[in-house]
């Protein structure tokens, strides 16, 4: 059985080089993926999903797809400090004194994405089909609420859009939502280097990398199943706090 998806996009990348090694790339992608199926396998993926719900109405599955990310922005930096023999600072060091303050550098990255469109679905199907599930029917709002995320963990989005679907009939909600999603990302990860030639061939590199530089959290995706005490709660975290890692490299 053949199905349908279309991707469109709009791709922006800007890089500027300046001196000395330091260089910022960013770049930004403005996109839309639409699509009557999202996977075979909807149990092992991250948010849930569902499969078809009426196999005699597939065109009722064309909807933006559980993986639909319609903003995506990643910076980029390197800078080497200026530190060192024949650099603007300390330019006169020599010796051991040029082996401790020259060579040091950072780099990061910084990604700033949506959230992923939620779908919604029964806690009990009492459509007596063996599609992939019954949705519920849409009181017409959106179900969209305001405010942080920390003041939306108990009710992620307006429950009271969504009422239960009567036995034996299908749900009118779409296969997916655009107006409520997961939480975005906003993560920065940081990176402090120093490296130290030993010979002429070999070098060693000493590097200090932080990963959630600012410890923010990604909440988890909430509770999507109608009927279930958990619909439209946040109850766990998505990403890793901050992680501080060293390395050690020799180059020869």
């Amino acid at each position: 059985m053949n199905r349908n998806s279309v991707y469109h996009s709009a791709q922006v990348k800007v890089e500027k080089r300046f001196a000395q090694g330091a260089s910022v790339l960013g770049s930004y992608t403005w996109a839309k993926l639409i699509s009557d199926t999202d996977t075979l396998t909807a149990w092992l993926e991250p948010g849930g999903g569902m499969g078809v719900q009426n196999w005699h109405d597939l065109r009722a599955e064309k909807s933006v797809t559980l993986y639909d990310v319609p903003h995506r922005a990643v910076i980029s930096f390197i800078y080497d400090l200026p530190l060192g023999k024949g650099k603007k600072l300390m330019s006169g060091a020599n010796g051991g004194l040029d082996r401790l303050v020259g060579g040091w550098g950072v780099n990061g990255i910084t990604t700033f994405q949506s959230g992923n469109p939620l779908s919604m679905n029964m806690a009990v199907n009492t459509s007596q089909s063996q599609g992939g599930g019954q949705r519920p029917n849409s009181t017409g709002n959106s179900a969209k609420r305001t405010g942080t995320a920390q003041d939306r963990l108990t009710r992620w989005f307006d429950t009271a859009a969504f009422t239960a679907t009567p036995s034996f009939q299908f749900g009118n909600l779409a296969r997916s939502l655009t107006d409520v999603r997961s939480h975005g990302i906003a993560n920065y990860n940081f990176t402090i280097f120093k490296n130290t030639a030993i010979t002429e061939r070999a070098g060693l590199q000493f590097r200090i990398e932080v990963f959630n530089l600012f410890n923010r959290v990604q909440f988890g995706y909430p509770g999507t199943q109608l009927g279930n005490p958990q619909f439209g709660v946040v109850s766990g975290q998505y990403n890793d706090p901050r992680l501080v890692q060293f390395a050690l490299r020799l180059s020869f």
